[in-house]
């Protein structure tokens, strides 16, 4: 059993899989991750009548994200995986957005908001594995971001349509769904379920998290 955790931004999300998600939450909790994830993660294991000692692996969001977020989402994973000896999985928070979308047929960008008018972004495309990041990771306000567009693409994360129309819309941008733009931990266990089979779970001491600059492109 997978526990995944995911405080990137102000939505925080957890959630139990085993081959299937077995039980999920996802909430805003803004800044508060440090007094509810852990909350969070014992209700549902308490709900599923799970003890940690049948935990198989941790997985993380390792950003982008908020600073505070993620430094709690792994201080929480490292110390389960240490304490009870667990592999690690650090999935990348743009690509748990874009494995949401992996049954679209476009091309998709994923955005999450990394403050000061600016997005954390990254294409995808469908793969072997799952969706599969096709470019760089950048920091673009969201009018560039739109700038890089040259083929219908399927827009989800931290955007909507009225955002994109406010930032001077794009005629190849398509904007997922408020409930298909959700970050959820579902999918984040997902990913870390495949590499976990593949041999790719990690020393949870070398999993860290991934921080948007400004000295970023």
């Amino acid at each position: 059993m997978i526990l995944a955790l995911d405080t990137s931004t102000a939505l925080a999300s957890v959630a139990l899989y085993d081959g299937a998600v077995s039980a999920e939450i996802s909430w805003r909790s803004g800044r508060n991750h440090s007094v509810e994830l852990m909350q969070q993660a014992t209700s549902l294991m308490a709900l599923r009548k799970l003890t940690v000692e049948q935990l198989t692996a941790v997985a993380v969001a390792t950003g982008p994200g908020s600073y505070t977020g993620l430094r709690v989402g792994l201080a929480c994973g490292k110390g389960l995986c240490l304490a009870l000896g667990l592999p690690m999985i650090g999935v990348n928070s743009l690509d748990v957005l874009a494995e949401a979308q992996r049954e679209s047929f476009l091309p998709v960008r994923s955005l999450l908001d990394a403050g000061r008018n600016r997005f954390a972004t990254a294409l995808y495309r469908r793969g072997e594995h799952g969706m599969e990041r096709a470019g760089p990771i950048q920091g673009k306000r969201l009018s560039e971001a739109l700038a890089l567009l040259f083929e219908p693409t399927l827009l989800c994360g931290d955007v909507d349509q009225t955002a994109v129309d406010a930032a001077g819309g794009h005629p190849l941008a398509r904007v997922a769904s408020p409930s298909g733009s959700l970050r959820r931990a579902g999918f984040l266990a997902e990913i870390a379920w495949g590499r976990l089979g593949r041999g790719e779970a990690e020393d949870p001491r070398q999993v860290d998290a991934i921080y948007l600059t400004r000295e970023d492109p």
